[in-house]
């Protein structure tokens, strides 16, 4: 999508991050992104262990309609084959107010707020498209992530292996709690929101 817009972020490092959306153009990144990941990461990106994407996994990562299944990266530096990081989510069948999503960090990259930055990012482009639901599928034993989601103010709903986790998406990011988590989130919504408006991104 060479017309959407590139958005420049700084890490909680200070170093500058660079987002955009996904297309066809980043397929041979992703794949060499996968193949980056650690063991345990792919298990907990796609619930199972994978040794490679396939074709057709590669096409529905990179081929999205920017509504229905939205999906932004970091594509890091031009010299290297693969990105940092890549979210995006997927509008449920039948519930337009609900997407699945998911993010995922390479393990070089993560630590540093990237993954933090990029679900903000989602939860905005969420509000903006009339998604009030964003439902992850999370390992029981990531609990990182688990925990992470609790404090932005998810709830589990009832299941059995995986935890699946509702987030509520609002317009107004005061709506979501108070506590040091949601509040550093809070900060990350409004960049977000800056950065698109300054890109006259307001879809």
């Amino acid at each position: 999508m060479p017309d959407a817009p590139s958005l420049s972020f700084r890490l909680d490092d200070g170093t500058p991050v660079v987002l955009r959306p996904v297309g066809p153009e980043d397929r041979e990144r992703i794949r060499h992104g996968f193949e980056e990941l650690s063991e345990a990461s792919r298990r907990y990106r796609f619930l199972a262990p994978l040794a490679h994407l396939s074709e057709a996994q590669l096409d529905y990562l990179t081929e999205v309609d920017q509504m229905n299944h939205v999906a932004w990266g970091a594509p890091g530096d031009e010299k290297e084959a693969h990105g940092l990081g890549v979210a995006r989510f997927i509008r449920l069948p039948g519930e337009p107010d609900t997407a699945e999503f998911a993010v995922t960090v390479v393990d070089e990259a993560q630590g540093h707020g990237l993954g933090t930055l990029l679900m903000a990012l989602l939860y905005v482009l969420a509000a903006r498209r009339g998604v009030r639901t964003l439902r992850g599928v999370v390992a029981r034993d990531n609990t990182r992530m688990v925990e992470w989601l609790l404090r932005l103010g998810a709830h589990t709903v009832p299941g059995e292996d995986d935890l699946t986790m509702d987030l509520p998406v609002s317009d107004d990011p005061s709506a979501l709690p108070d506590n040091p988590s949601a509040v550093r989130f809070r900060a990350r919504l409004e960049e977000v929101q800056a950065a698109l408006g300054a890109a006259g991104d307001r879809r």
